[in-house]
């Protein structure tokens, strides 16, 4: 067999890329005591090549349609394609030694990813006189023009598709890498949050106490999904419970009609509420308020409102109801004070 890793060169824009979509995907090496979030481009590429490289050559035959290919060389073609998808210069060589070694990314084929066969199909689509760098990175490119939630499913290709196969058919099993517990659960449907950035699987299962609960869960954060022989019925009010999640915020799945919370902004927090914008409550209702404040009222979980405003500074933003969350906010704050004495 031919070396065990592969090298391909891309450019420096295409890198950033590469260690942005790992960053967001979270997809880190298994050390993280040593390095806590330490990307793992070999883990990434391995994803993207098993999920997106059939679909590449799809789009790629579309693509090259589009493009007057009269009394052109399929490198003129190619040229062409790479010039059209960044905007400058091809930059990818035949000859590794012309290309920056600082640009150098190496990946290796795993089994845990399904690529051990990946230099045969590599080698099968490559054009002749393109090197497997080239290649890749072209990959790359078309990989890139697509907008956040498509390139989550191609790297999460696997664990898509097998929730879709369990979609309101039967249970299925899997360990939740955000608060690291394994759940059993009904997959009803995937969908996207209101930011169009990522893809969040509604379900509904039986909690500690045997009560039907819904949840939403990030799809980059599902792992080791596994199919049941175990079927939930269908809760009578799940259509409305995924409508207002879906609307309201695809990280907080609503389980019970929604409480109107209450919660006054200084003129600094509502600069704040304009400017942190992922997890942005909708608002219901918005008055003034004495001192020069407004009152923005809310109809959605606690626990959105919770996580999202307990990021503002201290005075900015005060919890006039309901007195669960106002308590919640003031516990936090006081822990977090604790900490720091």
């Amino acid at each position: 067999m031919e070396n065990a890793k592969i090298d391909i060169y891309p450019s420096p824009k295409i890198r950033k890329m590469i260690d942005n979509d790992i960053e967001l995907f979270e997809i880190f090496k298994d050390n993280k005591n040593s390095e806590p979030m330490k990307g793992n481009t070999n883990a990434f590429l391995n994803r993207l090549l098993n999920g997106y490289l059939d679909k590449y050559n799809e789009e790629m035959k579309e693509f090259t349609k589009l493009l007057d290919t009269s009394h052109r060389t399929a490198k003129d073609i190619r040229k062409l394609t790479d010039m059209m998808l960044d905007n400058e210069a091809p930059h990818h060589s035949n000859n590794t030694e012309d290309t920056p070694e600082k640009n150098r990314l190496s990946f290796k084929p795993t089994q845990k990813n399904y690529t051990t066969n990946i230099y045969e199909k590599i080698d099968r689509d490559c054009p002749h006189d393109m090197s497997r760098s080239g290649f890749i990175c072209q990959i790359l490119k078309f990989y890139f023009r697509k907008p956040l939630y498509l390139r989550e499913r191609i790297i999460f290709q696997s664990e898509y598709e097998n929730i879709l196969r369990h979609c309101q058919k039967n249970c299925i099993e899997f360990y939740n890498l955000s608060d690291n517990q394994w759940y059993t659960v009904m997959p009803y449907k995937i969908f996207l949050g209101k930011e169009q950035m990522f893809n969040y699987v509604f379900c509904y299962g039986s909690d500690e106490n045997n009560t039907i609960k819904n949840y939403s869960f990030r799809l980059s954060r599902m792992s080791q999904i596994q199919g049941t022989s175990l079927f939930i019925p269908c809760p009578e009010d799940i259509e409305k419970n995924f409508s207002l999640t879906q609307s309201l915020g695809a990280s907080y799945a609503i389980n019970t009609p929604t409480e109107k919370s209450c919660v006054l902004l200084t003129k600094k927090g509502l600069s704040s509420f304009r400017h942190i914008y992922f997890g942005r409550p909708k608002v219901e209702k918005k008055e003034s308020a004495p001192n020069g404040g407004f009152r923005y009222c809310f109809n959605c979980s606690e626990e959105q409102l919770y996580r999202y405003f307990r990021r503002f500074n201290p005075g900015e933003a005060i919890v006039e109801s309901p007195p669960s969350l106002r308590d919640r906010i003031i516990d936090f704050h006081k822990k977090s004070l604790e900490v720091y004495q």
